[in-house]
């Protein structure tokens, strides 16, 4: 039985902290860098830095924080700056550090470094509802009720702030290559929590009923508010 316990726990450690999250920064990412052109074709150049300031300085607060927690030296933070001057090659802003390729602690932050605005935006996305319009999380039992429930000024912010955060959950070609460095290593470690916690934990659902439900609603929230966006930018385009 123990056996059992511990397998379903890795199962569920690799679905929701794995290929969850990669499956979902995918289609996010596509998503939001397809919206983006719409608006630039639209409303000009400079649209993503209207729209997504926030974000954007969101998205490299994200890489700055995960690259000092690995241990990586940051050579230089831009929050936001000019993408069309001929050094910024089209960025809206960047984080360039550096690393010891022997350092496995250091490898395996490249995972994190790379999707950590998906996970940075996704957690502030987490908890700007929870603050605004936590009946999201409740819609199984309040129904429609979500809407009627929460005063309309929340839910003006909330558009305001989700919107901003989702036009900067894009990943960069480099992005992806920090991820496809560290993602041996962030599989082992999965590999090794599971393993410890499986023979601890009763019921492996319980992983699934609470950061599993939990990001699985916020991801849902990202996806929508990405399609929506997209809809709308490509009808203006």
């Amino acid at each position: 039985m123990s056996g059992v316990i511990i397998w379903h726990t890795v199962l569920y450690l690799f679905l929701i902290f794995l290929l969850l999250p990669m499956v979902a920064s995918y289609c996010l990412s596509a998503i939001i860098m397809r919206t983006n052109q719409h608006l630039v074709n639209r409303f000009g150049y400079h649209a993503p830095m209207i729209f997504g300031w926030l974000g954007i300085m969101v998205h490299e607060l994200s890489h700055a924080g995960m690259a000092l927690l690995f241990g990586h030296k940051i050579n230089r933070l831009v929050l936001l700056t000019n993408p069309f001057q001929s050094e910024q090659e089209n960025r809206l802003g960047y984080v360039a550090h550096s690393w010891q390729p022997k350092n496995k602690y250091q490898e395996l932050g490249n995972f994190f470094i790379g999707l950590a605005p998906i996970i940075g935006i996704t957690l502030l996305t987490g908890i700007t509802t929870q603050l605004l319009w936590p009946q999201v999380f409740h819609v199984q039992t309040v129904g429609w009720q979500i809407f009627s429930q929460v005063p309309w000024w929340h839910l003006v912010i909330w558009v305001i702030v989700v919107i901003n955060l989702n036009l900067a959950m894009d990943l960069s070609h480099a992005d992806w290559l920090n991820v496809g460095h560290g993602v041996l290593y962030y599989s082992l470690l999965l590999l090794l929590i599971g393993l410890v916690v499986g023979l601890f934990i009763s019921d492996p659902w319980l992983i699934v009923e609470t950061a599993g439900y939990w990001l699985g609603v916020v991801w849902l929230i990202d996806m929508g508010i990405s399609l929506l966006m997209l809809i709308i930018a490509k009808i203006l385009d």
